[in-house]
């Protein structure tokens, strides 16, 4: 049996434009936007597919792995002391 444990947290932010076609969409022009072969607008629809490509293993994975999962469970803490045994015995 394989046990295996997975946490992935993405916090990445990118905002980016081509310096010569700073109008291109790579979600809205795909492939077929890209003028003269330019390199940065390659790059952005790289990075766009990745993040597609990214999105869809996750999605994946946690569809695949839900049966096994277990939900976690709280923590149990250790019962308090009631508050009569905290106090001193005022005998004045």
């Amino acid at each position: 049996m394989m046990k295996f444990a997975y946490k992935l947290k993405i916090t990445e932010r990118v905002s980016a434009k081509c310096s010569r076609h700073p109008r291109y969409n790579p979600e809205k022009d795909g492939r077929n936007g890209i003028k003269g072969g330019c390199s940065g607008c390659f790059a952005l629809f790289d990075l766009y597919q990745s993040r597609i490509a990214l999105e869809a293993a996750v999605q994946k994975f946690q569809r695949l792995a839900s049966p096994w999962a277990r939900p976690r469970q709280p923590r149990t803490h250790k019962p308090t002391p009631p508050a009569a045994d905290l106090m001193p015995d005022e005998t004045t």
